[in-house]
């Protein structure tokens, strides 16, 4: 069998192969039981949605798109699934609801709090990789960019703990390639955060990076006197975490506390004096 009779066979038969079966001992008909109509199997088959199938009830693959492709969607369903972080296998139950007790009194996490809770009082400390888990954040990555990590790392501590509307509005008229790649992604980011319903005038830059994305591909330099080199051809790409007004207004409230806490500044050391003190001069 060549090539081109792997391809042809599908079009000349009357019913798609995949689909035949399917119809001749589907496991939702009676028949796929020893009992018939008395029990039911447990597991079902998705028919195709009508959008691919053609006037004589065919899947037809012209029809199928991103779109209203089941297979595909499952697959990715499954992945992002599978991906996902799940925050009840590092945060107990507990400690969720008291967090987001301390949020709706405050507007913000306060660590150290006394809380009511059941009836009981707690008093909640977290750790700071606990809130950063906790705190709303949007994570972005961009697609394979052709440049390298200095260019782009110029341009990232140029916006670095920004606003995200204020460094869109500087990046749209920055001169620099790497500045249209990152407005891309922050206005993507925008995006996001309006579908987790987050506040997209009180969302910043909490963190923003560049890495090599790998593979780079390279081509000879040819020089003169039989003398060569090699140029590569740098890809990069750009990772940035958004966090919202909460996490802003905790970072200042920490701050604060901080500087409360600090005891004043002694220029002079407070230590008793260990020699005899004179009204003259010793020189």
């Amino acid at each position: 069998m060549n090539r081109l009779t792997f391809f042809m066979r599908p079009l000349v038969r009357s019913q798609p192969v995949g689909w035949t079966t399917v119809r001749t001992f589907s496991r939702t008909t009676p028949l796929s039981s020893l009992f018939g109509k008395v029990t039911k199997s447990s597991e079902t088959h998705e028919e195709p949605p009508k959008e691919v199938l053609n006037a004589e009830g065919e899947v037809d693959p012209d029809k199928i798109t991103v779109q209203n492709d089941t297979d595909l969607i499952k697959f990715h369903k499954e992945r992002q699934t599978k991906a996902r972080i799940s925050i009840e296998k590092y945060i107990t139950p507990l400690k969720l609801k008291l967090f987001n007790k301390v949020v709706e009194k405050h507007g913000f996490f306060k660590n150290s709090q006394v809380i009511q809770h059941d009836g009981k009082t707690y008093k909640l400390t977290l750790t700071p990789k606990e809130i950063e888990l906790l705190e709303p954040s949007v994570y972005l990555e961009s697609t394979r960019i052709k440049s390298s990590m200095k260019k782009a790392t110029q341009v990232n501590r140029f916006v670095r703990g920004f606003n995200v509307k204020t460094a869109i509005n500087q990046l749209h008229f920055n001169p620099k390639k790497m500045s249209t790649e990152l407005e891309k992604l922050l206005k993507q980011g925008l995006e996001q955060s309006k579908k987790l319903g987050l506040n997209e005038d009180g969302m910043f830059i909490h963190s923003l990076w560049t890495g090599s994305d790998g593979d780079w591909p390279w081509r000879p330099d040819i020089k003169g006197r039989g003398r060569s080199g090699i140029i590569l051809h740098r890809y990069i790409h750009l990772k940035c975490v958004l966090k919202s007004e909460q996490t802003k207004k905790r970072l200042d409230w920490e701050k604060q506390q901080k500087q409360r806490a600090k005891k004043p500044k002694m220029f002079l050391v407070n230590e008793p004096l260990n020699f005899s003190v004179r009204p003259w001069y010793k020189w």
